[in-house]
Formats: C-alpha cells, sequence, structure tokens
C-alpha cells in the first residue's frame, strides 16, 4: 500500500537485476546477429533497440519511478518491450530481427520516433506536478478507493466470476449488444479482485494465512472458467496479475532476490516455468484447434472439446509439428496480411514488430493522412460516446457499420478484399501516420500525456507515503497489455473520454451497492 524509502541499488535489488539482465540479452543479442544475420537492416534494427534501451534505462527504469508511477509505467513498459523484444525472441528461434520484413529501414526509424515521443510524454507526465494531489485523485480518495476490506475484496471477486459465466452461458463477450450485457461485460475485471489479497502490504489489509489458501483454491476456479472461454488472454491474466503484484511487493518491501531465491529455488522454478510453458503452449494449440467452432457449440461443448484436444496424444503432435510447418509459409504483403513474426504467442502478443512493419507498408502505400483513414478516424472518435450523447447533439452514427479496426481500414484502403470486421491489429505509428502524417506524432504526444495522467490518478501520495488504489492493483496486467503493439489512435483517446470514467464510475457504483448490505456494513479487516 506505501512506500517512502527508496533504498540505492544493490547486487540483490530487483530492479538492479533488471538492469543487468536485460543489458547483458541485449548485447548478447547483438552479437548474435552480427554474427549469423550481418547486414545493414539488420543492424538498423540493433540501433533501434540501443536507443530505445539506453533512453529507457537512463530515465525510467528506476525504484523511485516504478514505486510512485507503477501503472503508467506498466504501460509505458510495454511500449519499451514492444522494440526490445524482437531482437532476442526471433533470434532464439533463429530468425533475424527482420524477419518477413518488408520495410525494414522505414520501420526502424519510425518506431525509434515514436519510441522517443512516448518517451517525452512519460517523462513530462511524470515530472509534471509529480508530487502534487490532483482533484481527480482527491476525489477518488474521498469515494473510497484507496480504501478496502476482504469482505469486500470477496464479494467483488465472486460477482466478476459470476458475470464471467454468465457471459459463458450468453456465449460471448458484447461489442454492441444490449445495455444489460454490456455493462455486466465491463464487470469482468473484478474477477480478479481476491488475487490482491495475497499481498495485504500492497491493498492495506491484515495478513492470514487461512485467507491466502482460499485465494489460492480461487485462482485455481479461475483458471478453469478462463480455460473455458477459449481465450488465451483469459488465461494468463491471472498468472501475470500474480506475477506484476509480487514484482511490486518486493520493491515496496525492498526484499532481496537473492534471498528469495537460493539456487535451489531456482532450478525447481526453472523446472516449472519450463514445464508450465509447454504446457500453456499447448493448451494455447488447443485453443486455437477448436476455436474454429467456437460460435457452433455452447461454452460447455467447447471446454470438452478442448480438453478432449489436449489428452489427444497423436493429434497434439500433428498440431505441433502443423504449427511448425505453417510458420514458415509468409505472405508476401501484396498478397494479402500476415503479421506472423514470432512462435511463441506471449512473446508475439508483447513483440511482434512486423505489425508495425506490415502496416507502415500500407500507410506508405495509401500515403500519409489519407482522407478515408481520417473520415474513420473521425467515425470511431464519435462513437465513443454513448449513443444517447450523440443524440442530444443531434449527432447521429450507426455504430453497426464501425465494426471493423483500423488496421482493416488501413487494409482494405491500400487495396485488401472483404477486410472491414476481420479486426486486424495496427500499430500507433502506422495508424498516426497513416492518419494524420506527421501531425500525429504532436496528437500522440497529447494522448499518453494524458494517458499517463489519467493512470497515475489510481496512486496517491498521503503523509508521505505512495498509496495504490484497489481498483487499480484488479487492473495491473490490463495496464501493461493497454497500448501495446497493436492499437490505433483510438484507443488512447477512447481511455481518455470514457475508459477511465467508466472504469472508475461503474466500480465505484458496484462497491456502494456492497456497502449498502447489512453484513458488509462496518466491517473491518
Amino acid at each position: 500500500m506505501m512506500t517512502n524509502s527508496i533504498q540505492p541499488n544493490n547486487k540483490g535489488d530487483v530492479v538492479y537485476l533488471l538492469k543487468k539482465w536485460f543489458a547483458i540479452v541485449l548485447y548478447t543479442s547483438i552479437v548474435g546477429e552480427i554474427i549469423f544475420f550481418l547486414s545493414w537492416e539488420n543492424m538498423m534494427g540493433c540501433l533501434m533497440e540501443l536507443i530505445v534501451w539506453h533512453i529507457f534505462n537512463g530515465f525510467f527504469l528506476k525504484r523511485k519511478i516504478i514505486l510512485e508511477h507503477p501503472f503508467s509505467f506498466l504501460t509505458f513498459l510495454s511500449m519499451f518491450l514492444a522494440r526490445y523484444l524482437p531482437l532476442p525472441a526471433t533470434l532464439l528461434e533463429g530468425k533475424p530481427i527482420t524477419y518477413g520484413f518488408e520495410m525494414p529501414f522505414d520501420t526502424f526509424f519510425w518506431e525509434t520516433v515514436m519510441f522517443c515521443v512516448a518517451s517525452m510524454a512519460f517523462y513530462t507526465s511524470i515530472h509534471y506536478h509529480s508530487k502534487k494531489t490532483n482533484k481527480i485523485q482527491k476525489w477518488l480518495f474521498k469515494i473510497g478507493f484507496f480504501k478496502t476490506d476482504p469482505i469486500t475484496l470477496w464479494i467483488l471477486g465472486l460477482i466478476g466470476i459470476a458475470v464471467r459465466i454468465q457471459q459463458l452461458i450468453v456465449a460471448g463477450e458484447v461489442e454492441f449488444g444490449d445495455v444489460n450485457n454490456k455493462f455486466l461485460a465491463g464487470l469482468l475485471y473484478l474477477q480478479y479482485t481476491p488475487i490482491i489479497m495475497l499481498f495485504p502490504t500492497l491493498c492495506g489489509i491484515s495478513k492470514s494465512k487461512s485467507r491466502n489458501l482460499l485465494v489460492w483454491l480461487y485462482i485455481a476456479v479461475l483458471f478453469i472458467t478462463s480455460f473455458a472461454t477459449n481465450s488465451r488472454q483469459s488465461m494468463i491474466f491471472p498468472i501475470f496479475t500474480l506475477i506484476l503484484l509480487y514484482f511490486i511487493y518486493v520493491l515496496i518491501e525492498n526484499i532481496s532476490v537473492f534471498k528469495l531465491l537460493s539456487p535451489k529455488k531456482i532450478i525447481i522454478l526453472g523446472f516449472f516455468v519450463f514445464v508450465g510453458l509447454n504446457f500453456i503452449s499447448d493448451i494455447s494449440l488447443a485453443m486455437l484447434a477448436t476455436r474454429k467452432v467456437r460460435s457452433d457449440i455452447s461454452r460447455a461443448e467447447l471446454f470438452e472439446k478442448t480438453v478432449q484436444t489436449l489428452q489427444n496424444d497423436g493429434l497434439m503432435e500433428q498440431l505441433r509439428n502443423t504449427s511448425i510447418e505453417e510458420r514458415g509459409q509468409l505472405i508476401s504483403y501484396s498478397n494479402g496480411w500476415d503479421e506472423r513474426y514470432i512462435n511463441n504467442f506471449m512473446l508475439n502478443r508483447f513483440g511482434n514488430l512486423r505489425v508495425s512493419d506490415e502496416t507502415i507498408y500500407y500507410a506508405h502505400k495509401i500515403g500519409f493522412s489519407n482522407p478515408k483513414m481520417q473520415d474513420s478516424f473521425e467515425s470511431k472518435a464519435l462513437a465513443i460516446f454513448p449513443l444517447p450523447l450523440l443524440a442530444i447533439f443531434n449527432v447521429k452514427l450507426d455504430k453497426n457499420q464501425l465494426l471493423y479496426s483500423p488496421g482493416d481500414m488501413l487494409f482494405m484502403t491500400g487495396g485488401g478484399a472483404n477486410a472491414l470486421g476481420g479486426y486486424r491489429v495496427t500499430s500507433l505509428v502506422a495508424d498516426g501516420l497513416a492518419t494524420f502524417g506527421l501531425w500525429s506524432f504532436p496528437l500522440i504526444f497529447i494522448l499518453l500525456f494524458f494517458s499517463f495522467k489519467l493512470l497515475d490518478c489510481f496512486v496517491i501520495f498521503r503523509n508521505n507515503q505512495v498509496m495504490f488504489s484497489t481498483i487499480g492493483l484488479i487492473n495491473i496486467f490490463g495496464f501493461l497489455g493497454m497500448y501495446r503493439n497493436s492499437i490505433g489512435l483510438t484507443v488512447p483517446l477512447a481511455y481518455i473520454l470514457r475508459g477511465f470514467w467508466q472504469l472508475c464510475f461503474t466500480y465505484w457504483l458496484v462497491v456502494f451497492i456492497i456497502q449498502l448490505l447489512p453484513y458488509a456494513r462496518g466491517r473491518k479487516n
């Protein structure tokens, strides 16, 4: 929940070790790239990695910044990882950093510029009135966002998991459905609430071993329900929520990593990580194999079919071999959409730089500041607001005509057939250039600055200490993936204009109702 003592780095400090191993991995990867894949294009990629690393390491990878701005830091971290991971990840798979690229020099140049803009936005946000409590923070503190108790946390978690089960029954996440289902879908994140009770220091409750056991049992149930969704994102969410909360906890307590991990524990942990990654990889393959029938059968049948696929050793081996064979069959951008880059789905999720290369290719093809992209952005921006609000201002908009992503529009404008509705990912830099040209960079700076500022509202300084809001801790992994390399301009805009406020309102409303319950009223930790 708090920290005030910012200790100097020591050999057991987790930030010191992160700096050390980030540097070792990077420089080793650069040497490997030079030895095995020497070319001007790949050297440009190495240069981008060096610039990005030195900016991140020199200005932002600091214990004080992480603890005082944890949620905005994690969001910025994903932007760093998108440009750091490609080199070591592709090298591990025996591929150059430019694997599948068609515009490597442009991609590395624009991505470097993009990271510099993001860095300036983050730097400005954390140094502009950083220790002063703003009105939003005061408001959130006043209505109880920084105070909670175990009873409330359990009820929030049960509400979230009940919504998850309801969503499974109605077969899905609702994008443009009825109001009730959309509201319920916005409460799904509450299912992860009990996890934070494993870290009482963060959420300001008392310690309890018996409660911890119940939380671990709850996490097991979470994993099963997440597995039933046939969504890899849902499956890894509780795992990485745990990891990130533990990371913040270690920083707050200033715990030496060497005290936590003896050589014996490292070996055991390494074994479980290896087995766990292979297991998750197999689950991922089984999910992908059954995904094509996801819309045709019930969630219970889908879950059963996925389990049957996992248990079929012959089929799983065939899926592994098929997956390996398909990875090598890349498609030229002129012949279709192909964003395949890193084989590991987790590394690919946070380090797919080929998405940037492909979208920059189409941005050049259609021309910067493209009128169609601008019209689409205008419609998407208006669609952020609820229809009743638009009606007040006599704005007519059919949201059913906007069931596509910026990547779809970019691809279709560049000549792709039947592109709309495919929900292709895009990159912030390419979407910006295609929509507003070089003017996109000042716009991106503004959007990121206010995004980081809003994220910092989930942290507050009281009595010379840092306090973390409950809602921030629950969403910690969501913040890490919020601005990863797959978004367009409308994502940060939507967060500023609606996402942040809607998240705060729904959380406040649910907690307010809980506090009205007789058995919850007046309960303390």
